[in-house]
């Protein structure tokens, strides 16, 4: 192989190629969920691959020209029980509303 095709194979490597590698090693690594690509990013000679599942996060790098796995690191994603807390107080809020109006009616001799 001569020198301009080592180069032609080497720049076909793409944020598309980056992602699926990563699928991969993920995989190979035993992490089978479904991975969803978040972000890709060429740093120089790196791309960076953020993948994501409901739980957690991986941010891969691979080296564009080698298609080495550089470094990787996973984090788990925090689960936020907001909605639960917006419910519990609009809950609280009518009850408090519902006390209300009924100690103005006993108050008011409307009973």
């Amino acid at each position: 192989m001569s020198t301009t095709e080592q180069g032609e194979e080497i720049s076909r490597f793409d944020a598309e190629k980056a992602t699926a590698q990563t699928l991969e090693f993920l995989k190979r690594l035993g992490r089978k969920e479904n991975w969803l690509p978040n972000k890709v990013s060429l740093d120089g000679e790196l791309y960076v691959v953020e993948m994501a599942t409901p739980k957690q996060t991986a941010k891969i790098q691979i080296n564009s020209k080698t298609k080495e796995i550089k470094e990787y690191e996973f984090q788990q994603v925090e689960v936020t029980k907001q909605s639960f807390f917006n419910l519990k107080t609009l809950i609280f809020l009518g009850a408090g509303v519902g006390i209300g109006a009924i100690m103005m009616l006993l108050l008011s001799g409307g009973i």
